[in-house]
């Protein structure tokens, strides 16, 4: 059922999103004007990695058992990167998975189109409404909903799952995790 949810939020973030088109600037000097706002807004926003926010080690603490190596992923027309830890035993259910959505991944023609990570954490928390717990001292906003704690720190927007966040002390596991990813972009 997690799973479900998983593609569920996976596929909205990219509905949102529109679009990608290509990487390459125009010539023009429209263009140039982008590719300088882009080199800027880059210098401003280092791009982070999900596996280095949260590490192959922290992730077996935080859950309370061994992981694999973190499978990565991306979608970049959503500026998003995602990292998943699925437990070593084969017989356990128990996971962890953070994404980041940055602006200085997501491409520039999508930014022009007015796409950012607030933008679609915003749109995301009005679709989450129901069941929704809002929650503070994460971020400049943050709350649990499906797919687990969505958090807003700057121009980051972070989810971390590791299932049902009533289930298991889950929610704890999910507000620890939080705690050491802002340490993390606070620390830059």
């Amino acid at each position: 059922m997690g799973k479900r949810y998983l593609c569920l939020f996976v596929s909205i973030l990219i509905l949102f999103a529109g679009c990608g088109g290509n990487d390459q600037s125009s010539e023009s000097s429209q263009g140039k004007l982008t590719t300088v706002q882009t080199v800027q807004r880059a210098a401003d926003c280092q791009i982070k990695e999900p596996c280095e926010l949260i590490t192959r080690a922290e992730a077996g603490s935080l859950i309370g058992e061994e992981v694999k190596d973190g499978q990565y992923g991306e979608q970049k027309v959503v500026g998003m990167k995602k990292c998943f830890y699925e437990a070593s035993n084969p017989d356990s259910v128990k996971f962890m998975q953070i994404t980041v959505q940055q602006s200085a991944f997501i491409p520039p023609q999508v930014r022009e189109a007015g796409q950012s990570p607030e933008i679609i954490f915003a749109e995301t928390k009005k679709m989450l409404a129901d069941g929704r717990v809002d929650l503070t001292g994460f971020g400049d906003e943050a709350f649990i909903g499906t797919g687990g704690l969505h958090m807003l720190s700057g121009d980051y927007y972070i989810t971390i799952g590791v299932g049902n966040p009533d289930r298991d002390g889950n929610r704890q596991k999910l507000e620890a995790a939080a705690r050491l990813v802002l340490g993390k972009l606070q620390g830059q």
